[in-house]
């Protein structure tokens, strides 16, 4: 497995913060010191790692927060800072590391945002963030921006539009993305998703999709394609995300689906005449 957690520096971190003695938060924490020390070398026991995360957590201290905006303020000129939320861990990096039906189908995904990769994750069981830090120089990489296009690559991944698979705006959106190391590009959730499935089954038009996708501040994420860019990637820390921190998430999750959703009614009246249907963009 890649990476252990920094228990006995995060610990120290809290101790700091609360002016508390190591055995003081063992006591808020409900852990015997021992045993919270014994685990500072094999921080693989969920139950521990739980009681002491969710105890900082409740404290007010957003410490992986924190360690990540400390971490971006530490980056050289040429790097830049991104997050891979895992379910269960990570074993090996890999180009071919994701379902074929992700955005931009195999690769390996990272986001720009801390706050973003937990949301994919905020649903499971004692999840981790990874955290990378990578050089861009000498990669092939195209960054695309919210539009038509985006939308277009990531229904076609996610197998929304095969009836257009051949069509010539198709494959010159795909050809875009050809001996590319790198594809940059907003964040699609699920919630986002189901906006690009609304424009894939013509019920509403692309910019309509497109203005109420715009409400989403995800962030970038960064697609890698080829073992020359994931060779660039440097690992920095796996972070531990307690129930507590997921359960603030998801809260937050929620309430980010009810303004897409409004922004989405705005935008079917807004821009009722303006922009394409699927059918009027592959004629």
């Amino acid at each position: 497995m890649l990476g252990k957690f920094e228990l006995k520096k995060d610990v120290e971190r809290a101790c700091e913060i609360l002016k508390l003695s190591e055995a003081s938060f063992a006591d808020l924490a409900n852990i015997n010191l021992r045993t919270l020390q014994y685990n500072y070398e094999d921080s693989n026991n969920n139950e521990v790692l739980e009681k002491v995360y969710s105890t900082i957590y409740r404290a007010r201290i957003r410490l992986n927060k924190i360690k990540s905006e400390l971490y971006f303020e530490n980056l050289n000129k040429d790097e830049y800072l991104l997050f891979h939320g895992s379910k269960n861990g990570i074993e090996k990096i890999d180009e071919s590391g994701s379902r074929y039906n992700s955005d931009f189908g195999n690769g390996f995904y990272c986001s720009t945002s801390y706050q973003s990769s937990l949301a994919f994750i905020e649903m499971n069981e004692s999840p981790s963030i990874y955290v990378f830090t990578l050089d861009k120089k000498d990669l092939s990489i195209i960054e695309i921006k919210p539009s038509r296009e985006w939308m277009l690559i990531v229904c076609y991944f996610r197998g929304m539009i095969d009836q257009y698979a051949t069509h010539p705006l198709m494959q010159k959106c795909l050809n875009m993305l050809k001996n590319k190391d790198v594809i940059i590009a907003p964040i699609a959730d699920n919630r986002m998703f189901q906006i690009m499935r609304d424009f894939g089954e013509g019920n509403i038009t692309d910019q309509q999709a497109i203005h109420a996708l715009s409400a989403s501040r995800l962030g970038n994420q960064y697609v890698f394609k080829t073992k020359k860019a994931i060779d660039k990637l440097k690992f920095i820390e796996r972070l531990y995300v307690s129930n507590s921190e997921r359960k603030n998430s998801f809260e937050n999750t929620e309430e980010r689906k009810v303004e897409i959703d409004n922004k989405l009614k705005l935008s079917k009246r807004e821009f009722r005449n303006e922009g394409k249907y699927i059918d009027e963009v592959f004629e």
